[in-house]
């Protein structure tokens, strides 16, 4: 449920604020379309911070399995992406064009389902610590990000200041799995 509401504000948040806001009584904006995944993504964070607060005895490894299955589950929530013509990219003459909304598009639904079906597979089948595979997943999920956003076509979201917002998350999670990598690394080198 606090995905659920956090990929809603996020949207409702990123919306340009020119652009009329109608949509937001409907029902079917509620119950449909219209989710941010970065939104769900740091909602659901926001939960278990919560409950960590109030249960102290909880343990972060406990949610291991669901990293490679978010990597896994984000990547097939892509290609329906790409069946209902949302998240698309922009107009391309390269070969790998996909026909969409009047134009061959740069197929960014699926350059991101492939990339994190990528790192989902890679996530489950190494024998990496967690900490390290938390890492790998939050910089490379950070930089598909980036790129894809870059060659996306549909700013509905709009940009703050150079970047969307999606990159910005994108910056942070990339920051934030590198301060895992580095801060985890430290604690278990032996002391000298």
């Amino acid at each position: 449920m606090s995905a659920w509401i956090g990929a809603k504000l996020l949207f409702y948040f990123t919306y340009p604020s020119d652009a009329p806001m109608d949509f937001v009584k409907e029902l079917s904006f509620w119950m449909g379309g219209g989710f941010v995944f970065y939104g769900g993504f740091l909602g659901g964070l926001f939960f278990v911070g919560l409950f960590k607060a109030f249960d102290k005895k909880f343990n972060w490894n406990l949610l291991w399995p669901i990293v490679p299955a978010l990597a896994i589950g984000h990547g097939i929530g892509r290609i329906g992406c790409l069946l209902a013509g949302c998240c698309f990219g922009k107009p391309t003459d390269w070969f790998w064009g996909i026909y969409l909304h009047e134009h061959y598009r740069h197929p960014t639904q699926l350059i991101e389902a492939l990339g994190l079906l990528a790192i989902g597979i890679y996530l489950l089948k190494s024998k990496s610590p967690r900490f390290k595979l938390v890492s790998v997943y939050l910089v490379s999920y950070g930089v598909l990000r980036l790129v894809v956003e870059a060659l996306r076509g549909d700013i509905v979201r709009g940009l703050w200041g150079p970047l969307t917002p999606s990159q910005w998350i994108s910056l942070l999670l990339i920051s934030a799995g590198i301060f895992i990598f580095i801060h985890k690394n430290k604690q278990l080198k032996p002391l000298n």
